[in-house]
């Protein structure tokens, strides 16, 4: 038997996978958008882990389209991407915010995606969009996830709409 389980938490949109065996196709994923839609900004992540001291962290994410996701790094951990549906555009910057690349994830182009570990990215969801992702467990807390200070907070609604625009300029939200 195991020990107790430390359960991802603390996001409304936040939900886990209790079932050992999870097959995931057009009826799990119809489900995942049913979640979204009841939530307040529209997502849905379902950790496909149980507990957050696992060595492998994967989650199925349904985003709106126009969703920000603030700019930020995992020094410790590794990230892939695999899309499922809609396009997603993937923002690379250097420590002082300049875009170093950029490209857009769709199930006819690329794909798939991996970055390693302390590389400064965002996602944009250009439409609605669900993808796969896979990170490094486990979940070690605030410095899960470290954001740059020249990184808005969801908060600052003015900044954020430029960094938007100016992220966005040349593709179609």
């Amino acid at each position: 038997m195991m020990g107790e389980a430390f359960r991802p938490s603390g996001k409304e949109y936040l939900h886990v996978n209790d079932s050992r065996e999870l097959k995931i196709d057009k009826k799990y994923i119809d489900y995942l958008k049913l979640l979204a839609s009841k939530d307040k900004e529209q997502k849905c992540t379902m950790c496909l882990h149980n507990d957050t001291r696992a060595h492998v962290h994967e989650m199925i994410n349904v985003y709106p389209a126009k969703a920000y996701v603030r700019p930020h790094s995992h020094p410790f951990k590794t990230e892939s991407k695999v899309i499922i549906e809609g396009k997603l555009l993937v923002i690379i910057f250097d420590d002082t915010g300049k875009i170093s690349d950029r490209f857009i994830m769709e199930k006819d182009g690329i794909f798939t995606f991996r970055l390693d570990k302390g590389i400064i990215h965002t996602n944009i969801p250009l439409t609605d969009v669900i993808f796969h992702e896979i990170i490094e467990g486990p979940f070690v807390g605030k410095n899960d996830s470290v954001f740059p200070k020249w990184a808005p907070d969801i908060s600052e609604k003015d900044k954020v709409a430029l960094y938007m625009e100016e992220w966005c300029s040349g593709d179609t939200l």
